[in-house]
């Protein structure tokens, strides 16, 4: 009877792991249908045809001047973060005040028109460089790229730090969405200032005798469709619409900012689906402000003992704190969990207990 015990409960733990397995399967096909595939081809540069160090090499990849290529890390790439965001190759541009340089290349298929598409790229900035750009992103063309063409405001993705894109020399991510007029076949990588040196900020502004030059490297291309499902689960939560939360556009040193309407199954650290289109509008925030350093702070109300409430709540914080790590989110980060400690309202009703249990941002240190 011993034997036989032993072997029911192995197979029903066999079972429960599968069943288990086949759950966190579909539950990644049904996030990967949210995007189609990558339209940029070589997107990271691993394909190349010989050892030459001109962007060419990467097929199908065009470049407009001398646009580097790294087939390993660069000699003076001495940064911390040195060599290709991943893999083993990447790209380099080039500015100078009568000189810059494009990258381009032909899309797998044709944008659909009225179609929104996400872009993203990752961008490092070489420490060697005596001013940096404020300004860095894509065009979407209908034609390959051409000497004196002009770039419409409306076909740019790009960065706009005022005080100079630098990210303390580690990779940052670019990135933003685009609706297609049903033309565009090419993307061009590159800076879209008319005066380039208009757009250059000094790293030190008493060094004015050094020549200008801002170099950045290249690496991780990707522009997807957006796939809009018909998942009600996405859009309502317990037959209520979700509202969508919008996180202020600028912060200050001390501020506290309740990440609101993030939802988890009672008494764990697993997120419900439509939390991940909140943590979604934060991740866009937080790569407007990529250098203001923050803390993931996770709080509870009363109804366990306080061991677990700590446990719960740093829990919590934590697995908010990974996702902005998977999403490339380069914000200094760390996280804690307060249990019941810190409550902003008496934990007497089940209304002020709901809003004890939050997840909060605290802006350590702006830009």
């Amino acid at each position: 009877m011993l034997m036989k015990s032993i072997i029911l409960n192995t197979n029903f733990f066999i079972k429960k792991t599968l069943l288990l397995f086949l759950a966190l399967m579909l539950l990644t096909a049904s996030y990967a249908q949210k995007m189609g595939k990558n339209l940029v081809p070589n997107p990271s540069f691993e394909k190349h045809k010989n050892k030459s160090s001109v962007i060419k090499n990467a097929i199908p990849w065009q470049g407009e001047g001398t646009v580097d290529f790294y087939l390993k890390q660069e000699k003076l790439d001495t940064s911390k973060y040195k060599g290709a965001h991943t893999g083993i190759c990447y790209a380099g541009l080039r500015f100078q005040p009568n000189y810059k340089e494009y990258m381009y290349v032909k899309l797998t298929s044709t944008l659909e028109k009225g179609k929104t598409y996400f872009f993203k790229m990752h961008v490092r900035f070489k420490a060697s460089s005596s001013v940096t750009v404020k300004q860095l992103g894509v065009y979407f063309s209908d034609d390959k790229f051409k000497v004196d063409m002009s770039f419409e405001k409306e076909g740019i993705i790009d960065s706009t730090f005022i005080e100079g894109l630098s990210g303390l020399n580690n990779w940052i991510p670019i990135q933003g969405e685009y609706i297609a007029n049903g033309r565009e076949k090419y993307i061009i990588v590159g800076n879209f200032k008319t005066k380039m040196k208009e757009d250059f900020v000094r790293l030190k502004k008493w060094d004015i005798f050094k020549m200008r030059e801002a170099y950045y490297y290249i690496d991780d291309i990707t522009l997807r469709k957006k796939i809009i499902q018909n998942d009600s689960s996405i859009t309502k939560l317990n037959n209520e619409e979700t509202e969508t939360y919008i996180f202020p556009d600028t912060f200050k040193t001390g501020q506290i900012v309740e990440i609101k309407n993030l939802q988890f199954k009672n008494g764990t650290a697993v997120l419900i689906k439509p939390s991940f289109k909140i943590l979604d509008e934060l991740v866009n925030k937080l790569n407007e402000h990529p250098f203001m350093e923050i803390q993931i702070n996770g709080h509870t109300d009363n109804n366990e003992i306080e061991v677990k409430n700590k446990k719960l709540s740093k829990a919590r914080a934590k697995i908010i704190y990974k996702y902005l790590l998977s999403q490339s989110v380069i914000n200094p980060m760390n996280y804690n969990g307060y249990g019941s400690k810190k409550p902003i309202a008496p934990n007497d009703t089940d209304e002020n207990k709901e809003k004890n249990r939050r997840i909060e941002m605290v802006i350590i240190k702006e830009e």
